[in-house]
């Protein structure tokens, strides 16, 4: 573990190896990169048991992370060998036509990366590798829970070509976030993790003004209208809800069904999830292992039992965690006055289902809590599912599918308190980039004059 006290000296070190990185020419980071594609596909199924061992993800999805690291690393190393900016029209304006003013994007710098334990491998891909490809240096502050994954990523890194001091990687808890965070000498910190960790890196990066990536909760919505196939419903909500174990910011936490139709989906959930059970997560048919370790576990659980506390009904499921293990639960008639209905965020496999009475309370539901990530909304009447989409205020909202939706296409992010910034393909540059502008005066010819008849 990684000392605060020697958070300097890593800096230090990061900012020595800034100009020789960030000089480099493009098309040379590139090719490290795509070397550190092609080495984490020869090691994929090393790097997926690895993760599956240390963190509790399900085999396949592990496997499924790994192939997306790669497939960022190869994206990132193409993106940036052709980033190449744009021209500002500057004879758009009168006594400008002469000028030629470039926008270039250059690097931010010293960039510390956050990683949180439920992704590690492709959060480490996802911020290294668009911080890497544009010439910033990286400091990666690993999970604490499970640092393995995120450590062997990075050593591939270096044996692809990254010199150790242009990726630096620092195992350690919440004192040596802080202090990464909060040193002098970093220029931009990329956080995923709680809204607690990001509200705490914004307080003490506050007076520094210094630019802040932060990817936190999300307390998803599914909105089910009357007409919406249930069978599908039940496929997404569950396809969606038990990545990761339940723990994924995106997964589906609140499912507000008009109450036309929650019971009957209710019964539907719970014919699904009679037949998932926590097991060993190696096993190749293995649908849900366990939370990340027994405090998380014994949260969820008592999330659970405030949830009836607060009227709702446990259908299925358990009121206590057995050591990390936590099985699938399923709250029905839950009233929307409860915690969970608005800014208590279930971080394991509990299903909730909020009965509402129509389009527009499902809306406001939805729209009340502060972790808007993403959301969905489920009927074949598309005009309507629109009009429902077009009133939330969420980071993204997807129609007849699961809220646990992020293809790397996409900027992914929230509103709110859900974070600040967006992740994706090109994305995570911008965020990670500034722009700059290089005007040269009175390089062009001179404009003719334009006779415009009176």
């Amino acid at each position: 573990m990684t000392s605060p006290e020697a958070v300097p000296g890593i800096v230090s070190a990061a900012r020595a190896a800034l100009p020789g990185w960030r000089d480099a020419a493009p098309h040379a980071r590139a090719d490290v990169l795509r070397r550190a594609a092609d080495l984490v596909r020869e090691r994929l199924e090393k790097l997926a048991v690895l993760h599956s061992r240390e963190s509790g993800k399900v085999i396949t999805q592990a496997r499924g992370e790994v192939r997306g690291a790669a497939r960022l690393l190869e994206v990132n190393a193409e993106l940036g060998r052709t980033w190449a900016g744009a021209l500002a029209p500057t004879g758009a304006l009168p006594g400008g036509e002469r000028d030629l003013t470039l926008v270039e994007r250059v690097p931010v710098g010293v960039v510390v990366a956050v990683i949180p334990f439920n992704f590690p491998v492709e959060l480490t891909v996802e911020k290294t590798a668009a911080a890497l490809a544009t010439g910033n240096v990286v400091i990666v502050k690993p999970p604490p829970q499970n640092p393995q994954a995120t450590t062997e990523v990075c050593g591939l890194l270096h044996e692809a070509g990254v010199p150790q001091d242009v990726l630096q990687v620092v195992p350690g808890g919440t004192e040596l976030s802080a202090a990464l965070c909060a040193a002098p000498g970093v220029d931009a910190v990329s956080l995923t993790g709680s809204v607690g960790a990001g509200v705490a890196v914004a307080s003490a990066t506050a007076a520094l003004l210094r630019p802040l990536h932060l990817e936190l909760g999300g307390n998803g919505a599914a909105i089910i209208l009357p007409d919406a196939d249930l069978d599908l419903v039940v496929s997404e909500t569950l396809r969606g809800r038990l990545l990761m174990n339940g723990q994924a910011c995106a997964a589906t936490k609140r499912v507000l069904a008009h109450r036309s139709i929650a019971g009957d989906l209710t019964e539907r959930l719970h014919a699904a999830l009679a037949e998932v059970r926590p097991e060993d997560p190696l096993k190749e048919d293995a649908r849900l292992g366990p939370l990340i370790d027994a405090g998380a576990a014994a949260r969820v659980a008592g999330q659970v039992r405030r949830a009836v506390s607060e009227g709702g009904r446990l259908v299925l499921g358990a009121s206590e965690a057995d050591g990390p293990w936590y099985g699938p639960a399923l709250l029905a008639d839950v009233p929307t006055s409860a915690a969970v209905a608005c800014d208590d965020e279930i971080f394991g496999p509990v299903f909730t289902v909020i009965p509402v009475e129509d389009d527009t309370e499902a809306a406001a539901v939805a729209n009340a809590s502060a972790l808007r990530l993403t959301a969905a909304v489920f009927s074949p009447d598309l005009p309507r599912a629109m009009a429902v989409a077009q009133r939330l205020d969420f980071g993204g909202v997807v129609l007849n599918g699961t809220n646990n939706y992020r293809p790397p296409v996409v900027p992914f992010g929230g509103v709110g308190m859900a974070g600040a910034g967006r992740e994706g393909d090109g994305y995570t540059i911008e965020e990670l980039t500034r722009t700059r502008f290089l005007a040269i005066r009175g390089l062009r010819p001179a404009a003719a004059p334009l006779d415009v008849p009176r």
